[in-house]
């Protein structure tokens, strides 16, 4: 990877203005900044986007950057931007969060000959300043320390320039609609219901479906846990779901959960959605069914996540060594107790 143009500007809400910080050409500066530029362009971004079709601000500054018509110019009215979608953010959001004090990196990369990449990135200043010191702490851990962060491909070739993939991240659990909306003039390519159905579709047949013959039984309660995370409101990532629920998960069979881990982190850039969004179970109710056959003539359907799966439904062996499956139900219950006392009567 090779820098071709960066600036670093701070974004200064207390004096309501911007400052344009120097680089030194070798030290702390550049390695902070090289280390921060290669995190970006090698993180595949929560969420893809594409630029809005009525809004041309942000598009034109990059394909200014890109054709390297006024860099300067175009870093200093890209920061100027973004402060004040952040002051009025501030205004709307102010009674629930604070705008993080930041320094605005600002970056054109050459990947290849003909394949490039732009960077934007708000990072913690405090960091920044450590580092450039050299007075370097124990500072915040790496994913802490951007903010938030978009990374566009760009294709370029005799002064023609095209857009691929456009990413961005957000430290912040739920995506800042000021930073991807309102400063870069984006709209997502996948809406939040598209993304639902996506994703719990492709877990379902790569990651669960593939253990019902020989894991059974790690189906089930992995099928359950995983409607039970689908179906609650709030945001899906892909990352909470691989290393909380699959990667915290004890099989009793020995279940090697470690490739699932991997398989379930690979699903997006594989199939085809978003890292983090929106979750709306809505979308997928239809499909939180399964069924397990229990004889030649019964099967056990379930239609929804389970709580306390291992108390609703236990296994029983009586005296002659039978083999039973046992329901907590109080409908089950009186539909059974009437059916045993009518075969007592005849």
């Amino acid at each position: 990877m090779e820098i071709e143009y960066l600036q670093l500007i701070k974004i200064d809400h207390e004096n309501n203005c911007v400052v344009v910080e120097q680089i030194a050409e070798e030290g702390n500066v550049r390695d902070y900044v090289m280390a921060t530029i290669e995190r970006i362009s090698e993180n595949a971004g929560d969420r893809e986007y594409r630029f809005k079709a009525e809004e041309m601000t942000m598009k034109s500054c990059l394909n200014n950057l890109v054709l390297n018509v006024n860099r300067d110019d175009q870093s200093l009215f890209i920061a100027n931007r973004l402060l004040s979608k952040e002051n009025e953010a501030q205004e709307r959001y102010s009674r629930i969060t604070e705008i993080q004090k930041g320094i605005l990196l600002i970056g054109f990369c050459k990947m290849t000959d003909t394949e490039y990449k732009v960077v934007i990135c708000k990072a913690d200043y405090t960091e920044f300043i450590e580092e450039a010191t050299g007075q370097k702490k124990n500072g915040l851990p790496t994913k802490k320390k951007i903010f938030k962060s978009f990374c566009g491909n760009v294709t370029l070739n005799a002064c023609e320039h095209t857009f691929g993939k456009l990413v961005t991240y957000d430290v912040n659990s739920n995506q800042a609609k000021y930073w991807y909306c309102d400063f870069l003039d984006l709209e997502v390519c996948l809406d939040d219901t598209e993304n639902t159905k996506k994703a719990f579709g492709f877990i379902n047949s790569k990651i669960l479906e593939p253990l019902r013959s020989n894991h059974p039984h790690e189906h089930l309660r992995l099928w359950n846990m995983t409607v039970g995370y689908m179906r609650s409101e709030g945001e899906f990532s892909i990352d909470h779901y691989a290393d909380n629920i699959l990667g915290t998960y004890q099989p009793e069979d020995g279940l090697d959960m470690a490739p699932l881990v991997r398989k379930a982190k690979d699903l997006p850039s594989k199939w085809g959605f978003d890292n983090r969004f929106n979750k709306v179970p809505t979308a997928i109710t239809s499909k939180f069914k399964q069924e397990y056959k229990l004889t030649d003539d019964i099967k056990l359907t379930l239609t929804n996540h389970i709580q306390n799966l291992g108390r609703t439904i236990k296994s029983y062996i009586d005296d002659e060594e039978n083999k039973y499956i046992m329901i907590k139900s109080e409908e089950g219950y009186r539909l059974a107790n009437s059916i045993h006392h009518e075969g007592a009567d005849q």
